[in-house]
């Protein structure tokens, strides 16, 4: 009876942890990777309207790689739409400034400062692809010695990280900090 009991378990267990090592991506593919929960019981509500903005400051530690607080806006987005909440339903913002402003390089810019293309150009093509504001402080760019070309395309420009932030919030935006 012991080793049916230890049996079982085992195999309770194995199946979990093959479970939990699947990764999906139901939005915003390739990054911000989601493992299915197959025991939740509580979800967002699907009705809702769901109105983000992330500020993304840290200097970026390695160049060669995607930023990795922009991979976990990917997954919060990607967490949403899995939990069901509808694209309509779901508005996130992200407010890039100081040393994070390097992720929203043009290839040719980043190739400049680098010596390659800007690693985080496929996630930023994703986010403007499902609706995902990208903005960058003008007041980084300006200490950054930056001009509106150096920028990749569709991320806006905004006077400041505070002004875009705060403009945000007062459109009902929630801010979120990582």
């Amino acid at each position: 009876m012991k080793k049916y009991i230890i049996l079982t378990c085992l195999i309770i267990f194995s199946m979990l942890l093959s479970q939990a090592q699947e990764i999906v991506f139901p939005a915003i593919q390739g990054y911000g990777g989601v493992i299915p929960v197959p025991f939740e019981t509580e979800k967002p509500d699907a009705t809702k309207q769901y109105k983000f903005v992330i500020e993304i400051g840290n200097r970026l530690k390695d160049k060669n790689i995607v930023a990795d607080n922009l991979d976990y806006v990917a997954r919060m987005y990607n967490l949403h739409r899995y939990a069901g909440i509808q694209k309509e339903n779901i508005e996130i913002a992200i407010v890039i400034y100081s040393g994070s402003t390097s992720a929203v390089l043009t290839n040719l810019t980043y190739d400049k400062r680098f010596s390659q293309e800007n690693p985080n150009g496929a996630l930023l093509d994703e986010f403007l692809r499902n609706g995902i504001q990208v903005f960058v402080c003008g007041q980084s760019m300006m200490k950054q010695n930056l001009v509106p070309a150096d920028i990749y395309p569709g991320v806006r420009l905004a006077m400041s990280r505070f002004t875009a932030t705060t403009d945000l919030i007062e459109k009902g935006y929630r801010l979120i900090v990582l």
